[in-house]
């Protein structure tokens, strides 16, 4: 008898390694696999862009600033909304009909373009108080209809993660951007990337008393005040 459960015993044990080894093989397939496609986004025709009443760009970069303009100016969009202009993405408000107008040479007027098409949040710090930043704006605008959120092409699923988080029953239509540092650093700028997004998607899935750690004091309050 005591052969028989000796038996059974390095049989399970066996079977426990082997799936240990599984589950661990399957997480290796699926992370390898995510981080091959997690920013294989296209930009969408221009009747889908038409869609939208608004575009919306989360600060990072300052291509994806540059992209919303154009959009603007070719009159894509009927209006743009920029969450997180501030210092710390390095563009201050006072300045930014200046800072874009050298990076745009070719729209003629934006600051008449910016006084009668573009509004921007100053507070959001990260991607999570972008999304939850644009929901106050939205919902303050009363606007219905798709949302085509301008950023990164490696941003883009971390942002789009958040933004449905925040409006979850909103189309979002992804225009994704190549910015430089993703550009000049393609595998590293795409596997910090992929971290950044997969820590989003379980930072977002936590309780709120963590979750609310990502908001900064003015999102917050206006989360309060709607």
């Amino acid at each position: 008898m005591s052969d028989t459960f000796s038996k059974v015993e390095v049989i399970t044990s066996r079977l426990a390694r082997i799936a240990r080894r599984g589950f661990l093989a399957l997480a290796l397939i699926s992370f390898a696999l995510g981080f091959l496609a997690f920013d294989s986004f296209t930009v969408p025709l221009e009747a889908e862009v038409r869609r939208a009443p608004a575009g919306i760009v989360f600060t990072g970069a300052y291509e994806r600033v540059d992209a919303g303009l154009q959009l603007l100016a070719a009159r894509a969009i009927p209006r743009l909304y920029v969450s997180g202009v501030n210092a710390g993405a390095g563009i201050l408000p006072a300045r930014f009909v200046t800072q874009f107008s050298l990076r745009n040479p070719n729209i003629a007027d934006l600051q008449r373009l910016v006084a009668c098409c573009v509004e921007w949040g100053e507070d959001a710090a990260n991607t999570v108080q972008n999304a939850w930043d644009t929901k106050c704006w939205v919902d303050h605008r009363e606007l219905v209809g798709p949302l085509l959120l301008i950023t990164s092409r490696g941003h883009m699923a971390r942002a789009m993660t958040a933004l449905s988080a925040a409006l979850p029953y909103r189309l979002i239509i992804a225009y994704p951007v190549e910015d430089a540092f993703l550009s000049d650093h393609p595998m590293r700028g795409r596997a910090i990337e992929y971290l950044k997004y997969l820590g989003t998607v379980v930072a977002l899935r936590m309780p709120s008393i963590i979750g609310a750690r990502l908001f900064d004091v003015p999102v917050a309050e206006c989360l309060r005040a709607r």
